[in-house]
């Protein structure tokens, strides 16, 4: 072998860099998909909250929620966080007087026929949180980028990121509803927390189109401690008429879960359903002040695990 050849031989073969994006991407769908719940949420709630998940005893509201992500599984937990099929189960259990106007539902974007719809329609998939998209008039929408949202939003799932179980199982499909704020309406929700059918507390978002203000009160409206990076709603909060109607509604709804929020939508004097809540911010967020996160804790009384199957029954 000649010098060149030898020194040829010596040249450095090139490297090929993977893109840190790249790396971190893979690292979150290991992480996402590849590590039991039972790992994976201590791991999350650590790095979420700052501090250890106690699972064998927990006491705070966030550390109960993670704990009903493990045990309470049954299928009624996929209906009714499905934003389509939960439907079936208020009409069953309230009525459908409070249920949206549906235009349709869809299995892809490419299935709607926009000229069949009203000039107003709100778009949204069945299995996702904030994934929506509002028309007030037909002629202003960019459809082509609508369409390219919504395959994105069915391509999503909220389960592996935060093990929300209740979202694992759902069959993404899209759903049209009438549009409640077309007009520039204001829009109150109402979110009432409730503990094996009874309801305790109330969130109130107040939606604009330039503001959003909240706050969370007892039943009787009185001001409570926690705190949110929104603006405060103004003080005294003025009870709507159909108040006791959501409660009612409420205490119907939640009966059987260990905890749901139950969200209706205030519009015009008239109550509409949003939707059933199992995991509020995916028990992830920090509460403050944190006591506040015991107090909300409080009140979950977690059912009693099979000793020998290790599912849930109810305390009698």
């Amino acid at each position: 072998m000649d010098f060149q050849k030898f020194t040829d031989n010596l040249t450095p073969r090139k490297v090929t860099v993977i893109p840190i994006k790249l790396l971190r991407r893979f690292g979150r769908w290991f992480l996402g998909r590849c590590i039991p719940d039972r790992k994976y949420l201590p791991l999350i709630y650590r790095k979420k909250m700052g501090r250890r998940l106690n699972l064998q005893n927990p006491q705070s509201f966030t550390e109960k929620i993670q704990w009903l992500k493990l045990h309470c599984r049954y299928d009624t937990l996929t209906q009714c966080a499905d934003k389509y099929e939960v439907r079936m189960f208020v009409e069953e259990r309230i009525g459908s007087e409070v249920l949206k106007e549906l235009y349709g539902v869809y299995e892809k974007p490419e299935d709607i026929d926009i000229n069949r719809l009203p000039d107003a329609f709100v778009l949204k998939v069945n299995h996702g949180c904030k994934q929506n998209i509002f028309c007030k008039k037909k002629s202003e929408i960019d459809w082509k980028h609508s369409v390219r949202l919504l395959k994105k939003y069915l391509k999503q799932n909220l389960y592996p990121a935060y093990r929300e179980w209740a979202y694992k199982n759902i069959v993404p499909r899209i759903i049209c509803e009438e549009h409640l704020t077309k007009d520039g309406e204001i829009l109150y929700e109402y979110g009432f927390y409730c503990y094996d059918g009874l309801p305790r507390l109330v969130e109130i978002n107040e939606g604009q189109a330039a503001l959003h203000r909240v706050n969370m009160f007892d039943l009787d409206l009185n001001l409570l401690e926690n705190k949110y990076g929104s603006p405060p709603l103004p003080q005294p909060v003025i009870r709507p008429p159909q108040f006791d109607r959501m409660l009612e509604y409420s205490t119907i709804l939640s009966k059987g879960f260990p905890f749901v929020r139950v969200d209706f939508l205030y519009v015009n004097n008239r109550i509409y359903f949003g939707e059933m809540t199992f995991y509020p911010l995916a028990g992830l967020a920090k509460i403050s002040p944190e006591p506040f996160d015991y107090f909300l804790g409080s009140y979950l009384q977690l059912p009693v695990l099979s000793p020998v199957l290790g599912e849930p029954k109810r305390r009698s």
